[in-house]
């Protein structure tokens, strides 16, 4: 169950669900996250994770089935489409941001990269538009953001 954990002026909401685990590492990070965007007047939820076969991944996630993200729980959901945020392991190395790339277009089709060790925009771009080329990659990227700082914002868009 979704419970509004904050509402803006704007329209904006943040909703978290119950069975959300606010001890993850990446809780912080997502919920910052979901206040940015809701802060633009978009409608967030943090999304929980639950087994593909539940019930209650059906009645979330029943939009997934049947598409390459089946059995995938996002970890976003902002105005009804899915975001899957990506964070890393230190110590940073830039090789860690193709596998963040490629891990989060296998939960969605729209990620969130933890950018606050400050890797260049050119190599994230390099990194996305060679997937693109590449024929046999079978995940789309329809957008990539950027966390940085406390801040998020839109590096590539389809």
């Amino acid at each position: 169950m979704f419970k509004v954990y904050k509402r803006y002026e704007c329209g904006g909401k943040v909703w978290i669900h119950s069975a959300v685990d606010r001890k993850l590492s990446d809780f912080k990070a997502l919920l910052t996250i979901a206040n940015v965007f809701a802060g633009e007047g978009k409608e967030v939820k943090l999304m929980p994770r639950f087994h593909f076969k539940s019930n209650e991944y059906k009645q979330i996630y029943g939009c997934l089935i049947g598409t390459v993200y089946e059995r995938k729980c996002p970890d976003l959901s902002v105005n009804g489409k899915f975001y899957e945020y990506e964070s890393f392991v230190s110590p940073f190395k830039k090789r860690k941001i193709s596998n963040m790339i490629s891990h989060g277009l296998k939960q969605s089709s729209r990620i969130i990269i933890d950018n606050n060790k400050g890797c260049r925009d050119y190599y994230i771009l390099t990194n996305i538009y060679n997937r693109i080329k590449d024929k046999n990659f079978k995940y789309r990227i329809n957008e990539v953001w950027l966390y940085e700082k406390g801040k998020v914002r839109l590096i590539y868009k389809k």
